[in-house]
């Protein structure tokens, strides 16, 4: 009985977390827009390198996540979240996963790296603003399908895809190093 439960909460929290991830994703595509909208006056420097900045840094550490995200749902384990993983470990006990041992393997210094330059901070700006763009969206178009295909079209339309290259491209390459680990 207490494997089921196991079971369920393990289920339970990917899909939570790939919701989470889905909204994060679409906050990054919709910030994007801030660069290509040819309506807006572009902006000025300083607030183009930050958003330059939190874009790359975001679409790193979230293709990152979904990389060992997948990697965990193959060897049937409970999610990670990576921008608390390394809080809750602590200084005195090893870590438990090889993969995000700094010590071990340098994918998790990078993980690392990208966690204390402000991961735990960039994450849920664009988690939240995703989120509430998704919902804000679904309740106003009130589930029309004509409307919904036209939100599609347009999704695909600003995805480029490079994107789905470099993320497909991360995800495989965890996925290949943690299989040489083993």
């Amino acid at each position: 009985m207490v494997s089921k439960q196991r079971y369920v909460r393990g289920i339970l929290g990917h899909i939570l977390l790939f919701i989470i991830n889905f909204s994060v994703l679409v906050g990054i595509i919709e910030s994007l827009q801030l660069f290509t909208d040819s309506t807006r006056p572009p902006l000025p420097i300083l607030n183009a390198l930050l958003l330059g900045y939190m874009l790359v840094h975001t679409f790193t550490l979230l293709s990152i996540q979904l990389g060992v995200q997948v990697l965990e749902l193959i060897k049937i384990r409970f999610p990670t979240i990576l921008v608390q993983y390394y809080f809750k470990v602590s200084d005195q006990e090893t870590i438990p996963i090889p993969l995000l041992d700094p010590t071990k393997n340098r994918l998790a210094v990078i993980i690392l790296i990208l966690v204390i330059t402000g991961g735990p901070i960039l994450f849920p700006i664009f988690a939240v603003y995703g989120f509430l763009l998704v919902w804000g969206h679904l309740t106003i178009i009130a589930l029309d399908p004509s409307t919904i295909l036209g939100y599609f079209e347009i999704f695909l339309n600003y995805v480029p895809p490079l994107m789905i290259v470099v993320a497909g491209f991360i995800i495989l390459s965890i996925l290949m190093i943690e299989r040489k680990h083993v």
